[in-house]
């Protein structure tokens, strides 16, 4: 009978495999009730946490803008959050202006951009709900339709 000589990378595949396999047999043994229970597709949660889900389900059902998502994980990114804000006589009056910071220019006879509240504009461009008219080498010229603004670099 010949002998099999196993090289040294299948031998220390040969000793991951039986340590997974021993990790396997081990979980089962310990968890068997949750895998049989699993695979007979019963339910494995908790009367209470059974409760909690079917609780929050049916909240979720009446009205799914009272949920407080953040109490287990945290702010939603994801979710818009809507100001309300109350409009009075003097807050009509007030209208605040956009603020601009112009960052930088980059001047070419052929076409100009320039950095505005970081990010790249160039002519015809709008910016919070101010057109882009001009971009020169020092200076950005910016209409609403109503008036204009002037933006200027700085730091030169």
């Amino acid at each position: 009978m010949e002998k099999i000589q196993l090289t040294k990378s299948q031998k220390i595949l040969f000793i991951i495999l039986g340590i997974v396999l021993i990790y396997a047999v081990f979980d089962f043994i310990k968890n068997k009730e949750t895998y049989l229970s699993f695979y007979a597709g019963q339910e494995t949660e908790s009367p209470v946490e059974q409760q909690a889900a079917q609780e929050e389900t049916d909240q979720l059902l009446n009205d799914p803008l009272k949920i407080d998502l953040t109490s287990r994980w945290g702010d939603d990114p994801f979710l818009i959050k809507k100001q309300v804000k109350k409009v009075t006589k003097r807050s009509r009056k007030m209208v605040k202006e956009p603020t601009f910071i112009l960052k930088g220019i980059s001047f070419r006879p052929q076409g100009s951009v320039a950095l505005i509240n970081d990010r790249i504009v160039k002519e015809g461009d709008v910016i919070e709900g101010y057109k882009v008219i001009k971009i020169e080498e020092k200076k950005v010229i910016l209409w609403d339709g109503k008036k204009r603004r002037i933006l200027r670099l700085t730091n030169i």
